[in-house]
């Protein structure tokens, strides 16, 4: 069976769009950096506090991930997309957690925050799984070797600019789940992300991407992260595709 050929049923929340959502072609880029534990606790909602904790790499730091994604078909259109993620476990070992989910592919993370550039991608992601979405001029292009996803928030410089190094990508494909956790109506949910990467090059190490801010509301948020110069690991994913489900309660699975 194709990837995409899934059951699907409409979605009162989306006036009835299918879900899960289908993603037919995207390309990605994303860098994992060492950030302050502590300021990364703080930003999970209290209502996800008891269950969820940020994971942390050495004491005192934890990780934080950013990911950019140009979707370039799929049934909210095309449209480029910024996601500040913290990764998180759940339970008493949340590392152990975690590694037993990486076993199988699978990552977990609290979004924090989620830029979009279309209305359309902005209401179907606040309706259906309460993404932290809003419309914001997000700028792509790839050069010089780099791809590059730069935020402008009004001023002449970017706020948030991430850049990876660019990749072919090699096959064969995979496929990875990523369980991202929102706030719906004040209710704490996770939705499942399943990605099938036909392309992809990783890139472990401090070189492969660069993450840089300027003068902007998400630089400003970002900045007391105290977010480590050089990335842990970075990735680049020319093409993809992706299924969204709808969400459930956190703990009800």
């Amino acid at each position: 069976m194709a990837f995409l050929d899934v059951p699907r049923h409409p979605c009162a929340a989306l006036d009835g769009v299918p879900v899960p959502l289908q993603l037919k072609s995207l390309s990605a880029m994303a860098a994992v950096y060492g950030a302050d534990l502590h300021a990364l606790r703080a930003q999970l909602p209290a209502a996800m506090a008891s269950v969820l904790q940020p994971l942390a790499w050495r004491p005192g730091r934890g990780l934080l991930g950013l990911i950019a994604v140009r979707y370039f078909e799929g049934d909210l259109g095309a449209y480029d997309e910024l996601a500040v993620a913290i990764p998180v476990g759940r339970g008493a070992m949340p590392r152990l957690q975690a590694l037993g989910n990486l076993f199988h592919r699978r990552f977990e993370a609290f979004i924090a925050h989620m830029p979009v550039t279309t209305p359309r991608a902005r209401d179907g992601g606040t309706r259906l799984a309460g993404f932290p979405k809003w419309v914001a001029d997000l700028r792509c292009n790839e050069g010089g070797g780099w791809q590059r996803c730069a935020l402008h928030e009004g001023g002449a410089a970017p706020s948030v600019t991430l850049a990876c190094r660019a990749a072919p990508g090699h096959g064969p494909a995979r496929e990875l789940s990523l369980l991202s956790h929102t706030l719906l109506d004040g209710v704490p949910v996770v939705s499942e992300l399943r990605l099938r990467q036909q392309r992809w090059a990783e890139h472990p190490g401090g070189d492969g991407a660069v993450l840089t801010l300027g003068e902007g509301a998400l630089a400003e948020a970002l900045r007391p992260l105290d977010i480590s110069q050089r990335p842990l690991w970075s990735q680049v994913v020319p093409q993809a595709q992706a299924l969204l489900y709808a969400p459930r309660r956190l703990g009800a699975d």
